[in-house]
C-alpha cells in the first residue's frame, strides 16, 4: 500500500526510482593487469564469483566506484589453456563482451608492447564499430608515457590511454571519459516505446528450461505480437507491454541464465549480466525454479543477486504438478532453509503448463510494485524511527549511546531511508537489520527490503568550542600583564 503523507517541515527532494547502470567489460590477454584494474575500480572484493576450474582465478562482476557515476564492471578473467585452445577462448570472451556491454576497455601491457595476441583482439574489436572501445595501456609507471603509447597506435583503435592499475594513475580520467560517452550514447538512443508512468515493470528470470517461456505465454497470452528493444541498453532484453484484468504492465523478457555444464561456456557471468540488467530495470522480479530440481547452486546465486539488488522479489516454484506429497514437502523445506532469513518474500507453487496458480500472480505483482514504490513520508518515517528506538535502544559506544536524530526518504525501488545522528558508523549490523525490518513491517511492505544509509552529524558545540578555546597559558600571561 502506498502511503502519501505530507512531509511537513524539513521537506526533502522527492524520491526517484533507480535506473539501470551501464555495463563496462575489461578484455585483454592473460596477465596484463585486468584483475588489478578491476580491484581498483570496485574498491572492494564484493563481487559475483564463478569458481569453476579452467580459469586462473575467479571471474568477477562488481559495481565500479571510480568515475562520475556507478556502473557494472566485468572482469573477463585469465584463461588457463594450452596454446591451441587459447585463441578460440580469447575470441569467445571478446565476442561475449561485445554482445553484452555498453563499452569495452581493452587493456594491454605497456612493458611488453603490442603483441600478436593484442593485434588479434584489436582486429576483432574493430569489426564492431557500434561499441565504444577504450585502449588502456597498463603498467606504465616509471616509463615515458608518450613513447609507450606510440607503440600501440598500430592496433588501429582510438588514442591509447596510459594508466596504472597498481597505483591508479590515469584511471579516474579514463573512467570519466568512458562514462561520459557511454551515458551520452544511452541517452540519445531512440526508443520505439516509452513506458508510461506508474506502469509496473516485471522481470521474469531463471535458469534455462525452468518454464519461463511457458509462464510468459500464460501471462501475456495472444497479446505478445509486438515487442520492443529496451531503450538505451544493449541487445539483451526486450519490453513486452500487456494487460491483465484491465491494468497495464510491462514485461522485461530475458534469455535467462546459461547452464554451467556447457564445456565451452567460459564466460557465464555475461548471462548473469543480462539478468542483472533486467533486474535493475524492473520494480518486481519473479524468479522461476524447477520443483523437480529443487534449489540448485545457480538458483541460490540468482536469488541472492536479486535480493541484494533491493528489487521486490517473489519466488515461483514451477512444474509442481505430478509430484508426490513427500517430494513437495522436501522442496518446501529446502526453500525455507535456504531463504527463510530473507523475510516476507512470497513463494508460490505453480504449474505454468497447466495454468495452476497463475491467477494469483498479478495481484501479487501489484502488491510488490506498491511496496517498491512506497512514498513513506518524512513524518511517518520519524515516528516509526522514534518508536523503534524506544522499543530497543541503540547500543552504547564507550560512555555514550548512539543517537539517531531524524530520518527521511532517499529513494524508491528499493525504498531508501537516510538516518542522521551521532556515531552512526558504529551502529551494529544486527541493529540495522532491526530498523530495516521495522520499516518494512510498519509500511506493510511485501517481498521488499528497505535500504538504510547513515549520516553522522558534526557536533556544533564541539566545533564552536574549538574556535573559542583560548591558547594554552593565555590566562597566565594575562595575569602577568596585569
Amino acid at each position: 500500500m502506498n502511503n502519501h503523507e505530507p512531509t511537513g517541515e524539513g521537506h526533502q527532494t522527492p524520491p526517484v526510482a533507480q535506473q539501470a547502470k551501464p555495463i563496462i567489460s575489461i578484455v585483454g590477454r592473460p596477465n596484463v593487469g585486468k584483475s588489478t584494474l578491476y580491484n581498483r575500480l570496485t574498491r572492494s572484493r564484493d563481487a559475483i564469483v564463478d569458481d569453476r576450474p579452467g580459469v586462473t582465478r575467479d571471474r568477477m562482476v562488481g559495481v565500479g566506484r571510480i568515475g562520475s557515476a556507478p556502473y557494472w564492471i566485468v572482469d573477463t578473467g585469465g584463461i588457463e589453456a594450452d596454446n591451441e585452445e587459447i585463441h578460440n577462448l580469447m575470441k569467445y570472451q571478446v565476442d561475449q563482451a561485445l554482445a553484452d556491454s555498453d563499452a569495452v576497455i581493452f587493456i594491454v601491457d605497456g612493458r611488453d608492447g603490442a603483441t600478436p595476441v593484442d593485434h588479434q583482439i584489436a582486429e576483432q574489436l574493430r569489426r564492431h564499430p557500434h561499441i565504444n572501445v577504450y585502449l588502456a595501456v597498463n603498467k606504465v609507471e616509471g616509463l615515458d608515457k608518450e613513447m609507450v603509447a606510440a607503440d600501440f597506435y598500430e592496433l588501429g583503435l582510438d588514442q591509447p590511454h596510459c594508466v596504472s592499475g597498481k597505483n591508479g594513475d590515469g584511471v579516474t580520467r579514463l573512467m570519466d571519459l568512458v562514462l561520459q560517452q557511454t551515458e551520452s550514447q544511452r541517452a540519445s538512443a531512440d526508443s520505439e516505446y516509452d513506458i508510461p508512468a506508474g506502469v509496473p515493470k516485471l522481470a521474469i528470470v531463471g535458469r534455462p528450461n525452468v518454464g519461463k517461456s511457458t509462464l510468459v505465454n500464460s501471462l501475456v497470452g495472444e497479446q505478445r505480437v509486438v515487442v520492443y528493444d529496451m531503450p538505451g541498453t544493449t541487445r539483451d532484453s526486450i519490453l513486452v507491454p500487456f494487460k491483465a484484468a484491465g491494468k497495464d504492465y510491462v514485461l522485461i523478457d530475458t534469455a535467462g541464465m546459461r547452464k554451467k555444464s556447457r564445456i565451452d561456456d567460459r564466460v557465464e557471468h555475461f548471462s548473469v549480466m543480462k539478468t542483472l540488467r533486467a533486474v535493475e530495470m524492473a520494480q518486481v522480479v519473479a524468479i522461476v525454479l524447477d520443483a523437480r530440481d529443487g534449489v540448485v547452486d545457480q538458483d541460490n546465486r540468482l536469488i541472492n543477486l536479486v535480493f541484494d539488488s533491493g528489487r521486490s522479489l517473489m519466488i515461483l516454484v514451477n512444474k509442481w504438478d505430478g509430484m508426490s506429497q513427500y517430494e513437495r514437502d522436501q522442496v518446501k523445506a529446502q526453500i525455507d532453509r535456504k531463504f527463510g532469513h530473507m523475510g516476507n518474500i512470497p513463494i508460490e507453487f505453480i504449474s505454468a503448463k497447466f495454468g495452476k496458480g497463475i491467477k494469483k500472480l498479478m495481484p501479487l505483482v501489484d502488491r510488490l510494485y506498491d511496496s517498491a514504490m512506497t512514498d513513506m513520508g518524512t513524518g511517518k518515517i520519524n515516528r516509526v524511527l522514534k518508536a523503534a528506538e524506544e522499543k530497543r535502544n541503540p547500543p552504547m559506544v564507550g560512555n555514550f549511546r548512539i543517537k539517531m536524530k531524524f530520518a527521511h526518504q532517499g529513494g524508491m525501488n528499493p525504498p531508501h531511508v537516510i538516518i542522521h545522528g551521532n556515531q552512526l558508523e558504529k551502529l551494529p549490523q544486527t541493529y540495522q537489520r532491526y530498523l530495516s525490518n521495522t520499516f518494512e513491517k510498519e509500511f506493510s511492505m511485501l517481498g521488499t527490503k528497505v535500504r538504510l544509509s547513515f549520516k553522522t552529524s558534526e557536533n556544533p558545540y564541539q566545533k564552536a568550542a574549538s574556535r573559542t578555546k583560548p591558547p594554552k597559558n593565555r590566562g597566565r600571561r594575562d595575569k602577568r600583564d596585569r
